[in-house]
């Protein structure tokens, strides 16, 4: 294949109107404009990869670049009054936007103590992959060390579930034996939760701007981000609920009655089963398995109304009864997920269909 360098109109800096050239007996020519290839530093002679996408329009993957990068650097400028919480809001505002390098540069002054360790807490407890690498008076620096493929999106989507599913696991078992000390490592597992949500959200974003990092995350389609943000955001909200039944472990004063608990562990297995089976519906692209999961996750609500019976007999109702909610919750946010992985396979389930009338 013989790449050709000519000059046609510009109709935008991201957008070209290029002809197709015929050259010789097998050989179609197609131009690419010099600023774009001096924008990508490519030469003469350099090789690059074509590809076709599923919607039939045609991507051109420079070989030689390595990895695709997220954004290089950025700077927010912080005032002295900023809190705490405003200051981490920005410093993950900006990881999520998918910048490598973070600065928060002070408009005057030094940095006081207390905003420095919010930064570095921030780091630490939520951005996974991140250090802080400079540390001046004015001037705070962030690098993302950890590269996009490093971690693929499936990979991290399934160490959240796996852990926000141990959680709602050990929440039930301090609910059933009132141990507080099983209850507050629950709480702290919500931590690891939200790091793994914030890399995979990070990701998404980056994915959506750049398709060879779509690729090499494992994706097809830019849409498909929409489905797993979906996903993401669920089992963040699993894990959250799973704290609320420890919470309410720590605060019971008395064991719950035998016929109870048989109640609220048979809604607790259903709620787990749905969202083990949704998220292996997403990851695997089964598009029987979610379809069959949405109709299991109503099967929540008759076990609620039969568990609410017995908790409203009970010494603590209204405790027991935010526990019920947030196990109908956790069943569900799965439905949530089980319908995002419908809508991530639907095309393989229309082409099967037309495949069959042929």
């Amino acid at each position: 294949m013989r790449v050709a360098i000519t000059t046609t109109s510009a109709a935008a800096d991201h957008k070209e109107v290029r002809k197709v050239q015929f050259t010789g007996r097998s050989t179609y020519v197609l131009s690419l404009p010099k600023k774009w290839i001096e924008e990508m530093r490519l030469h003469a002679g350099d090789q690059v990869t074509l590809v076709r996408e599923n919607d039939n329009s045609l991507s051109i993957v420079p070989i030689n670049n390595g990895h695709a990068e997220s954004l290089a650097e950025a700077t927010a400028v912080i005032a002295s009054s900023d809190g705490e919480s405003s200051l981490r809001r920005k410093v993950v505002s900006m990881y999520l936007a998918g910048y490598n390098i973070i600065h928060l540069k002070l408009k005057s002054g030094r940095i006081n103590p207390i905003l420095r360790d919010a930064v570095r807490d921030v780091a630490r407890r939520n951005l996974v992959g991140t250090e802080m690498i400079a540390d001046a008076s004015d001037i705070i620096t962030l690098q993302v060390l950890l590269s996009l493929p490093e971690l693929s999106v499936n990979t991290a989507i399934r160490r959240m579930y796996l852990i926000a599913s141990s959680m709602h696991r050990d929440a039930m078992t301090a609910l059933l034996e009132l141990n507080p000390e099983l209850a507050r490592e629950v709480i702290k597992s919500d931590d690891e939760v939200d790091r793994f949500s914030l890399y995979v959200l990070r990701n998404l974003v980056v994915a959506t701007q750049n398709g060879r990092v779509l690729r090499e995350m494992g994706l097809k389609n830019p849409s498909d981000c929409l489905s797993y943000r979906v996903a993401v955001k669920s089992i963040e909200r699993v894990a959250d609920h799973a704290c609320g039944i420890a919470e309410m472990a720590t605060k019971l004063k008395d064991k719950i009655p035998k016929e109870t608990l048989q109640k609220i562990e048979k809604m607790s297995y259903l709620a787990l089963t749905v969202l083990g089976n949704s998220v292996e519906a997403l990851l695997r692209r089964d598009y029987q398995l979610a379809d069959k999961t949405v109709d299991e996750v109503e099967g929540v609500h008759p076990l609620e109304e039969d568990a609410l019976t017995f908790v409203e007999r009970g010494r603590d109702p209204a405790s027991l009864k935010l526990v019920l909610e947030d196990i109908r919750r956790t069943a569900e946010y799965a439905s949530d997920i089980a319908e995002a992985a419908l809508n991530e396979t639907i095309e393989e389930v229309i082409e099967k269909s037309s495949a069959s009338r042929r």
